[in-house]
């Protein structure tokens, strides 16, 4: 018996051959955007780690966009096509410090807002390890550069700081609300007067490492209790 000859395939049915080709292998162009926006966000983040190290080791006034382009491995007017300036890297710098310091926050257990998340963010500023300092000792050399009038910074840092204080503002504020701190506790004042604690205690650290952090957190995490826990 004859074979049946097999009937041309339908257009639907080409279409659905050509998409499941076209789903299999991502156009090229695609993919090299994709690879293009990749390259980009690496270079980015290598450029600002190494304007962390520099600004870490010796301060940002000295600092120039070449060296930075040098120390992470590109060319040296890379860091200025990228930011712009050097005003634009180190307000970027900032960004990202405190970038930082919410990843390694989110890395830890999961805290219930008010009273916990306050002891939480405690806990994790004092118990970091390696890169953490860095970040730390970056943000404090530019913040200190940033009390000078002139300072380019100055406006980035007092906003990071806001931003820092209004974290623990609402978190004291929520605790309140909620029953578990003392509803005559000032969050706006107390913010600040923990943050300063804080940052205080790592300057003093980052001079002299005699001075045992885990000790300071322990003995913070006590005040908190008994200035801010509702008995």
């Amino acid at each position: 018996m004859a074979s049946v000859p097999a009937k041309p395939a339908s257009r639907a049915a080409r279409a659905q051959r050509h998409t499941s080709r076209g789903s299999a292998a991502p156009h090229p162009l695609r993919v090299a955007r994709r690879t293009h926006a990749q390259r980009r966000e690496q270079a980015e983040q290598r450029l600002l780690e190494a304007a962390l190290a520099i600004v870490a080791e010796r301060g940002s006034i000295r600092m120039t966009l070449a060296e930075i382009g040098e120390a992470a491995g590109y060319s040296r007017g890379l860091p200025a096509h990228r930011f712009g300036s050097k005003a634009g890297l180190l307000r970027s710098l900032v960004a990202y410090i405190g970038e930082r310091f919410k990843a390694e926050r989110e890395g830890w257990p999961k805290r219930a807002p008010g009273l916990d998340a306050i002891r939480g963010t405690i806990s994790v500023y004092f118990s970091r390890k390696g890169p953490g300092w860095t970040t730390t000792r970056a943000l404090l050399v530019m913040m200190t550069e940033g009390f000078m009038a002139s300072s380019a910074l100055r406006a980035d840092i007092a906003e990071y700081n806001r931003a820092a204080i209004d974290y623990f503002e609402n978190h004291i504020r929520y605790g309140i609300a909620h029953g578990e701190i003392a509803p005559g506790s000032d969050p706006a004042t107390t913010a600040v007067i923990l943050l300063g604690a804080m940052r205080g205690a790592m300057m003093q650290w980052l001079v002299d490492e005699r001075i045992s952090l885990p000790k300071v957190r322990d003995r913070l995490l006590s005040i908190v209790e008994r200035v801010l826990a509702r008995g």
